[in-house]
């Protein structure tokens, strides 16, 4: 039933922004790449590498990227890339790599020294980006044994726990805006106010995912933090309002479940978290399926997936109200590709 879901998604593939390099295709290549690797199905490596090789040219172009936009979203494609170069040996792979960190090497930051979203969000800091740019970077500098890096990503999530974290809540807040200017940020802490299921579940897997690629003691404590500041508020899922799953409106969002779902198999395999997470996060993909799995005459479909939510103008406001009335989709590829990074723990 799964594996023929994935089966399907794999054969009705479309690139998400018409063939521009995007964040959304390349968490989908990672997912199935990682998927191939604990089942040895090679269809799964073959559809990975058709979809880069249609986006990088044998010079390594990237198709539709530019440096010069400075969108840290830009650089998650490049997390598969690494296994692409180390399996095939193909140059073309590593060329991109390294395009990707010239972006990194001159993207704008903000004073104490971290990423800035995108050059058009200037000095703003959001938990999806901490995903995006920095898992890329720790693979970056721990195959070209840079240590200086290393430190440097230390100090950017030094300073993801110091602003986005809500000692209260025990949960991060989505983003946190350095000069305190946009109409979400807190006129004292320049922070955002709500919880968003997909921001908690983006650093969940980053912090996972960096952990995996090296032992780090801040990193190791930051993810336990998040998952039992997380779990008290787990109602079989999590509510795309995290901490307000009384709210009119407020619904179980998958996207952020299904994050969160493969941060605790993950982590609990790893030795992580304790045993009992893993069977947390069985429990947790169960009630996803009961909640949002279901089959018509079309095939098998996964609802229940906020299609977008950001904080870059004025409609999106950080609200309650305005998470609450993004779009929930079908088959949504943000919560897809989690969604088959947590069935990869559970094979």
């Amino acid at each position: 039933m799964i594996t023929r879901y994935i089966e399907q998604r794999m054969e009705r593939f479309a690139p998400y922004k018409g063939g521009s390099w995007c964040y959304e295709d390349g968490i989908l290549m990672h997912a199935f790449y990682v998927l191939y690797k604990k089942t040895g199905r090679k269809e799964y490596f073959d559809f990975v590498r058709s979809y880069y090789d249609s986006m990088i040219s044998t010079e390594g172009i990237i198709k539709n990227y530019s440096i010069s936009e400075y969108n840290i979203d830009h650089i998650a494609p490049g997390i598969a890339l690494f296994s692409l170069y180390e399996e095939t040996g193909d140059d073309k792979y590593r060329i991109a790599i390294e395009t990707l960190y010239r972006q990194l090497e001159g993207h704008p930051r903000t004073s104490e020294g971290n990423f800035w979203h995108k050059k058009r969000y200037p000095y703003q800091v959001w938990l999806d980006g901490i995903y995006m740019g920095l898992v890329f970077l720790t693979k970056y500098a721990l195959e070209n044994a840079r240590d200086d890096i290393l430190s440097d990503i230390d100090l950017q999530l030094t300073n993801v726990r110091k602003y986005l974290f809500d000692e209260e809540r025990g949960l991060y807040l989505h983003a946190y805006d350095e000069r305190k200017v946009m109409q979400w940020a807190d006129e004292s802490t320049g922070r955002s106010p709500n919880v968003w299921s997909r921001s908690v579940g983006w650093l969940a897997m980053a912090l996972i995912e960096m952990l995996a690629l090296r032992e780090d003691k801040q990193i190791e404590t930051m993810f336990q933090e998040l998952v039992a500041g997380a779990e008290p508020y787990r109602r079989e899922m999590w509510y795309q309002i995290v901490d307000r799953p009384e709210l009119e409106g407020n619904y179980l969002e998958t996207s952020g479940t299904m994050m969160l779902c493969y941060a605790y198999l993950k982590g609990a395999r790893l030795g992580f978290l304790g045993k009992e997470y893993f069977e947390k996060g069985k429990e947790i993909f169960a009630a996803a399926l009961k909640h949002y799995f279901y089959e018509d005459d079309s095939g098998y479909h996964l609802g229940g997936i906020c299609e977008v939510a950001g904080l870059d103008n004025e409609r999106r406001d950080g609200s309650a109200e305005y998470y609450l009335s993004e779009k929930i989709k079908t088959d949504e590829v943000k919560g897809v590709a989690p969604f088959i990074l947590a069935f990869s723990e559970l094979l």
